[in-house]
């Protein structure tokens, strides 16, 4: 008898703790299929499975669900480039390499997180609030993590000072196009990803390095 009742105190315990990723997964449905204004928490709470207060145990409000559903997305592949960052030991051109072809195969790649960011686009101008936190939760950390590699490479000497280096955002700028190429013309002119990965390292290298890569 003792043994069932820490069963389903067991399995009581394990639904607790995998309810908030069952709410975001049935938000990101709901956020896709309706975007972000039509969508309510009623909807996910039906999704989910669970009730609308519950949606309140774990998210603040609709703009705190929408924020760490995109936080779940991205978590894992900037704490990756992070820890890539603090264990390379080679030269800059090197880490450069890897952070890159990291984030193409887990961020450029991932249609969820276009998905995402296609919504972010569409409701950009109505919710002025989201795409700011966006921006503050995502694309600020982004920009910090390739700011470290370049401070690295220029503290090395590998790395000269540029226009480039005075605004980085530049060098991430072909991701943003991928997107919207791949958004808008994926199925009747598709990327050659490879070749344009190919191409966006060659000008990234050496558009920064003090000598070609």
């Amino acid at each position: 008898m003792t043994d069932l009742m820490d069963t389903r105190t067991e399995t009581r315990r394990r639904r607790k703790a995998e309810r908030p990723q069952e709410i975001v997964e049935a938000a990101f449905i709901e956020f896709s299929r309706n975007g972000y204004a039509m969508t309510t928490l009623d909807q996910i709470a039906e999704r989910a499975g669970v009730t609308k207060g519950t949606i309140y145990v774990y998210f603040e409000n609709k703009e705190h669900l929408f924020i760490s559903m995109v936080r779940e997305a991205m978590k894992a592949t900037l704490d990756t480039v992070q820890d890539m960052f603090e264990r390379h030991e080679g030269s800059t051109a090197d880490l450069l390499r890897a952070q890159f072809s990291f984030i193409y195969q887990h961020i450029v790649e991932d249609r969820r997180r276009r998905e995402v960011v296609r919504m972010l686009i569409a409701e950009a101008s109505r919710f002025p609030a989201l795409a700011d936190r966006y921006h503050e939760e995502i694309n600020r950390p982004c920009l910090e993590l390739l700011k470290q590699a370049i401070q690295r490479g220029m503290d090395r000497g590998e790395i000269r000072r540029s226009a480039v280096t005075d605004c980085p955002l530049v060098i991430i700028a072909p991701i943003a196009l991928v997107d919207v190429w791949m958004m808008m013309f994926d199925d009747r002119h598709p990327l050659d990803l490879k070749t344009y990965f190919d191409a966006h390292l060659d000008l990234v290298l050496n558009g920064l390095l003090t000598k070609p890569a």
